[in-house]
């Protein structure tokens, strides 16, 4: 079974999150024109291209999240404020699941519901 695709806050122009289908393209591209690197390698060389451009990969399904925490999700996209390791990739916030309120924080990022780039929280569903 398919889990639900997530629907993040957008991003300010010219910045984008891609749809998954965008994505995948991108990354089956990298594998073909990468055949001797593993798809992981070339998901994780195409973000970093992608995010230095501005375009971001889908938020992270919620059956592929940690279930001992929130299913808020946050992107960091501004690399004037996060390292190039982060930048694109995605956060999963710490709390735990059904914490009170719209805030969220992972010890590296803190941001609330309705920012761009994030998901709020799916309470009841992983």
């Amino acid at each position: 079974m398919t889990s639900p695709t997530v629907t993040p806050v957008p991003l300010l122009a010219p910045l984008r999150i891609l749809q998954a289908d965008e994505y995948d393209r991108a990354v089956k591209a990298g594998v073909r024109a990468a055949r001797s690197v593993s798809r992981a390698t070339v998901e994780e060389v195409t973000g970093a291209v992608l995010a230095e451009v501005g375009l971001f990969s889908p938020p992270i399904e919620p059956d592929e999240l940690d279930p001992e925490f929130c299913t808020a999700q946050c992107l960091p996209f501004d690399p004037e404020t996060c390292d190039t390791y982060s930048l694109g990739q995605w956060q999963q916030c710490g709390d735990e699941p059904g914490h009170a309120g719209d805030g969220h924080d992972n010890g590296d990022f803190s941001w609330s519901d309705g920012q761009p780039g994030t998901v709020p929280a799916r309470h009841g569903t992983v």
